[in-house]
């Protein structure tokens, strides 16, 4: 599926990658896309669809880049971050998961 993105959007994409560049020498993809998605709320796009943007332009100005796996975790923390980012069977499983010792049914299959 073709997205159009703003001008003002790829813009503020292009500006971030290259001042994490210069400042950093390495683009975070997860990290600065979440930022981008933040500024932009109104524009409604996925977090996913950004972090392809960003990876493009990245790949465009030929930058390293890293996937932080704390970023991504700390993104889907409530705690972190005021909204709740999980979606509803995350927040169904964790309420399920969190009242103590529970046990795990494992089904075996055996083949024919």
């Amino acid at each position: 599926m073709f997205l159009r993105f703003s001008i003002r959007l790829r813009d503020d994409v292009h500006h971030r990658v290259q001042r994490a560049l210069r400042t950093k020498g390495i683009v975070n993809i997860i990290r600065l896309s979440e930022e981008i998605r933040l500024d932009h709320l109104a524009e409604n796009i996925a977090r996913e669809d950004i972090e392809s943007l960003v990876m493009e332009v990245s790949q465009l100005y030929g930058a390293p880049i890293e996937f932080d796996d704390k970023a991504l975790t700390a993104l889907d923390l409530p705690e972190v971050h005021a909204p709740d980012n999980r979606n509803d069977l995350e927040k169904m499983l964790d309420g399920h998961t969190s009242g103590g010792d529970i046990t795990i049914d494992v089904l075996h299959m055996k083949r024919c």
